[in-house]
């Protein structure tokens, strides 16, 4: 009999890889309609696998006379050997059991194969073997960074060459962490020392029914703490789905003043309202716009604070999303600095002279972000305020941060 969990947890995985889908999105739609599967399980499987892909693609070629596999062999194969090489609490048989019943069930006929691969990797200790490499060597060391983090080598080259070894070494090893889980008071319901009840599951626990808490990265966090607008304030949230940072400024605001919010997709939209009606927050109206449109006679110089958090590459929230580092094409995070100058260009005509706007992205990346507020300050009438460059895990605490970027600055009074 097939186990669900495995059975799930192999199905995401082929939606992933097949179908271009989102661990995250998928995870919680299927949990949701999953009765047997254990979430815990099916959690790890998926993460643990896609988070080591190319370092268990490189033990597995070891053991194939053909390079090439089927999708279902390769899947089936990463889930045995991600057991077995770091599931200590899964025995061995267990591992390998599983997944030729799996197979059974998916790939009927190739039962053998599997487990004769598996068998093999076990009978060599489980040793885990990287690609060697030498420290005067920068392409080598890529090599080995890539299969040993599971990176594409255009990122590992550009971390090693912005960062330093050492610096992109230190990231790359962050993206297999599991992230902390954060929960923010809403400083409009409840006071600092109330104390959560999150045992029933986040969503369903009715602290959260009752918008007593938010799921915040602690990154977003110190960001917000920076921007801090007032009450009383209009403030304008340029990028603002799915409404996270735009829900915490109307806390710092207490509900009063107001908020737009905008985003180019109207459907991501409810999500924002959706989540200020969570939340008990009325000072937020939402609006389809796309943030490179210039603003109309009556909305320039108008808004107290602005916050563009721009499209980004994705690069400080890997451990979120490992899909990022396995499919992001470098020619994709090329073009996007161009799109987000264009966005901050556009943001500052809204800001009124002595008012405040915020540049920030969930990337590691100097051309997506100091270049970028370099280049705004050089010709934009703005001063700098503060700027920061989040590395992942870099905040202290138990919360470790998503690697995030944020440049504060102010309109200059002329």
């Amino acid at each position: 009999m097939t186990d669900s969990s495995r059975r799930l947890a192999f199905d995401i995985l082929k939606a992933v890889e097949a179908d271009g889908g989102y661990s995250n999105i998928l995870l919680n739609r299927k949990l949701e309609r999953s009765k047997d599967a254990d979430p815990a399980l099916v959690r790890r499987l998926v993460h643990g696998v896609l988070k080591n892909q190319t370092l268990l693609d490189h033990q597995i070629a070891r053991y194939l006379k053909k390079p090439n596999l089927r999708l279902q062999a390769k899947l089936l194969l990463r889930l045995g050997f991600y057991q077995l090489a770091f599931c200590e609490d899964v025995p061995d048989y267990t591992a390998v059991n599983e997944t030729v019943a799996l197979t059974k069930a998916v790939m009927r006929g190739n039962e053998g194969f599997i487990n004769a691969v598996l068998r093999s990797f076990l009978r060599d200790g489980k040793e885990l073997q990287f690609p060697a490499y030498d420290t005067d060597d920068a392409d080598s060391l890529v090599r080995y960074l890539s299969v040993r983090y599971s990176c594409q080598e255009w990122i590992v080259r550009l971390w090693t060459g912005a960062y330093g070894a050492d610096k992109a070494e230190w990231q790359l090893a962050e993206s297999l962490d599991t992230p902390p889980l954060v929960l923010a008071r809403n400083r409009l319901k409840v006071n600092n020392t109330y104390e959560f009840d999150a045992s029933g599951g986040i969503t369903e626990c009715e602290d959260y029914k009752q918008g007593r808490f938010s799921v915040v990265d602690s990154s977003v966090l110190d960001a917000m703490n920076e921007f801090h607008p007032q009450p009383g304030e209009k403030v304008l949230d340029l990028c603002a789905a799915p409404g996270g940072k735009t829900c915490l400024m109307a806390e710092y605001m207490e509900n009063e003043g107001s908020i737009l919010a905008c985003d180019v997709n109207g459907a991501k939209l409810r999500l924002v309202e959706k989540e200020a009606k969570r939340l008990g927050i009325s000072i937020i109206k939402t609006r389809v716009r796309d943030a490179r449109t210039a603003p109309p006679e009556d909305e320039k110089n108008a808004y107290d604070a602005v916050l563009c958090d721009v499209p980004c590459s994705g690069l400080g929230v890997m451990r979120r999303k490992p899909e990022i580092k396995l499919r992001l094409k470098e020619e994709d995070a090329k073009a996007l600095p161009e799109l987000q100058s264009a966005i901050l260009q556009n943001a500052g005509a809204f800001v009124k002279p002595g008012g405040r706007l915020m540049y920030s992205t969930c990337t590691v990346n100097p051309a997506e972000n100091e270049r970028v507020t370099e280049g705004f300050l050089q010709k934009s009438g703005f001063e700098k305020i503060k700027e920061r460059q989040i590395f992942t895990g870099e905040l202290s605490g138990a919360a470790k941060g998503d690697g995030f970027y944020y440049c504060l600055m102010r309109k200059i009074i002329l």
